[in-house]
């Protein structure tokens, strides 16, 4: 895989009426699991392989909406997932972060970080490069964390 340039002006445009999650606007190829509360995708702006957004399907923009059952059963799930990733790359730790940033979906990022990033999630983001996936690799990755569920 190389890597490209991420373009933060070109995310920035991208149309906010309703978010691409409730919206179901995720390539089915990148979803790696989806069931009645909780859908999760690889990132398309993945700057380490296994990069995996998860979200709740309700449309919620706080923590402070969820259910202390709804928020256990999610962080359930972030540990299934993360559980998964390491068991398909062996990545040296896995980070784990909810920004609110651009989307108001409330959601977390699982980052896998790799020894060449010097463990650190902050040299990802300074390096501002995402990965270059070909639908192909793409789908080899969504397969070896399903195959680790």
């Amino acid at each position: 895989m190389d890597e490209k340039k991420f373009d933060i002006v070109k995310l920035k445009k991208i149309p906010k009426e309703k978010c691409f999650i409730c919206k179901n606007q995720i390539n089915n190829s990148d979803v790696i699991l989806n069931d009645d509360k909780f859908i999760a995708f690889l990132d398309l702006y993945a700057p380490t392989k296994g990069y995996t957004i998860l979200a709740m399907k309700k449309h919620i923009e706080d923590i402070s909406e969820l259910t202390e059952k709804e928020y256990l059963e999610f962080q359930k799930t972030l540990f299934k997932i993360s559980e998964a990733i390491k068991k398909a790359f062996n990545p040296k730790r896995i980070c784990l972060l909810n920004s609110g940033g651009l989307l108001t979906h409330w959601h977390f990022h699982i980052i896998p970080l790799y020894k060449e990033v010097h463990n650190n999630f902050i040299d990802i983001i300074l390096k501002k490069k995402i990965l270059d996936m070909s639908e192909n690799e793409k789908k080899e990755i969504v397969n070896k964390i399903k195959n680790n569920l």
